[in-house]
């Protein structure tokens, strides 16, 4: 009787729980969003039909105006070109993408064929085949080409419904939208925003921009037409911060006939083989003469800062990457130069590339050094929304200029010239230091020594503007230093001004 009292009682406790066992906001979040892609599922072509995509080919054709990596700093801006196929076969798993890009003084031309995670570059321009990792080729594959059409981005939905969470409902281009997010197989976050009549408008990535901090990027798809029975998009657009960077056009075929040639380059094409760069670059300081050092690799992968000694400061010449990134490369300079404050920091341009790291010099105290053009970028950047230690404890930016082209800083002993030899193909108002005693330069992207043994190809419009300055104005340089890259000798550069030979 005891034993069957106690089994009623714990089937009453278990019922009772279960009628407590209330919603959560988690499940609500879950159903609330599942609803909405069902919807997009539906109109977009039906859970079967979006499941039995099996190979997809887009053609791109647009203009493209990269945020933070313009001619100026300010409009108007001049835009460049993006002309893009891509084959995706996804059952299995291959991809080939060709791409002819142009703009901000350089030219390229590749075709990337990817196969059971190897894959291959082939520069046209260079006329190389370099193998690409397969660590690298896994995620070039699984990544950003799994979302450059909404079926596909749909289809991943329906695999990983388990991350489905509704963000809830929001005006764009005038237009109500309801918003769902999940993440997708490369941990991934996306957000997607889904019109009344069920289309998507547009996907969201959360990124950190230099000058705005904490910003989205977006994908934008329109004016969709119907292929068979799926409805796609025919327009495709980016923008990074609210600012347009890609405008293009698309047009897409699902499930075309396809064999194995088709991720094969066209019977004939000649391209040397070339090994590939590492994939880890050795953080190390490079001393190019007593007191002048190259920080390489510290602020993040090929990101390289000058560190110059004077008799009672350090001046340090760019400041890449982010203000964590910074923030080591000034613990590495000061191991290098001890017992010094560093007291400027001098900007070769204003691409986001090269001043990701400006706000923990700011931080420091260091003054910028900088060309009048770039002077709201400097102010615009330190009123950034990041997280980081200028954030923590808040100091207006210094700001000295480069006036009439040239800034000569000297002690009596160590002398440091900070030139402009703008207007350069890549930016109006471009920075070189030349240290005369040393015979040595410091540059950011006009010219770049590769880490692999890839020949330079014909020069760059950037390169070549760069090398026309240098004979101008008569610089002795022995050793030129990178921003991009490793240190080249003078003998290295003048190769590279005749493609290698």
């Amino acid at each position: 009787m005891m034993r069957n009292a106690l089994v009623l009682s714990l089937v009453a406790a278990t019922v009772a729980a279960a009628a407590e066992n209330t919603e959560t906001l988690t499940e609500r979040s879950q159903e609330q969003a599942r609803a909405v892609l069902d919807r997009a599922v539906d109109a977009l072509g039906g859970a079967e039909a979006l499941r039995a995509i099996k190979v997809v080919r887009l053609k791109l054709d647009g203009k493209t105006w990269p945020r933070l990596q313009m001619t100026t700093a300010a409009p108007p801006f001049e835009g460049g070109t993006l002309k893009e196929t891509l084959l995706v076969d996804l059952d299995e798993n291959r991809l080939r993408l060709e791409q002819e890009v142009d703009g901000a003084g350089f030219e390229g031309r590749n075709t990337i064929v990817i196969s059971d995670g190897e894959g291959t570059n082939f520069d046209h321009r260079v006329r190389t085949q370099t193998a690409i990792p397969v660590a690298a080729s896994s995620q070039q594959q699984f990544t950003q080409y799994y979302r450059r059409l909404p079926n596909l981005i749909l289809q991943q939905a329906l695999n990983r419904t388990n991350t489905l969470r509704f963000l809830g409902k929001d005006t764009f281009e005038g237009r109500p939208h309801d918003v769902f997010t999940f993440v997708m197989a490369d941990t991934q976050q996306v957000a997607v925003y889904v019109d009344p009549n069920g289309l998507v408008s547009k996907y969201e990535l959360a990124f950190t921009d230099s000058l705005a901090g904490e910003e989205s990027s977006e994908i934008l798809f329109g004016d969709y037409k119907r292929v068979g029975q799926y409805q796609v998009p025919s327009t495709w657009r980016n923008r990074l911060a609210g600012d347009l960077v890609l405008d293009s056009k698309v047009q897409v075929e699902l499930n075309p006939s396809i064999n194995a040639q088709s991720f094969e380059l066209p019977e004939g094409a000649s391209f040397a083989r070339v090994e590939p760069a590492p994939i880890t670059l050795e953080e190390k300081v490079e001393k190019l003469a007593d007191g002048v050092f190259v920080i390489q690799n510290v602020a993040g992968q090929n990101q390289n800062t000058l560190a110059v000694e004077f008799k009672d400061h350090i001046v340090a010449v760019e400041a890449p990457g982010s203000s964590q990134g910074a923030d080591d490369v000034i613990a590495r300079i000061k191991e290098a130069i001890p017992g010094k404050p560093i007291r400027f920091v001098a900007m070769t341009h204003h691409h986001g590339d090269h001043i990701g790291g400006l706000r923990s010099f700011i931080a420091e105290g260091a003054t910028v050094i900088t060309t009048p053009g770039n002077r709201q970028v400097v102010d615009t950047m330190a009123r950034a929304k990041q997280v980081d230690r200028l954030a923590r404890n808040p100091r207006s930016p210094q700001v000295s200029l480069i006036e009439r082209g040239k800034r000569v800083l000297t002690d009596g002993t160590r002398t440091l010239e900070l030139i402009d030899i703008g207007p350069n193909p890549h930016a109006k108002e471009m920075v070189i230091a030349y240290l005369p005693k040393e015979r040595v330069l410091f540059q950011g992207d006009l010219y770049f020594q590769p880490i692999n043994p890839q020949p330079p190809g014909p020069p760059q419009p950037t390169t070549a503007s760069f090398a026309k300055k240098l004979q101008d104005l008569g610089l002795d340089v022995q050793r030129i230093a990178s921003v991009h890259g490793q240190t080249a000798s003078i003998e290295d550069f003048r190769k590279s001004m005749t493609g290698g030979t």
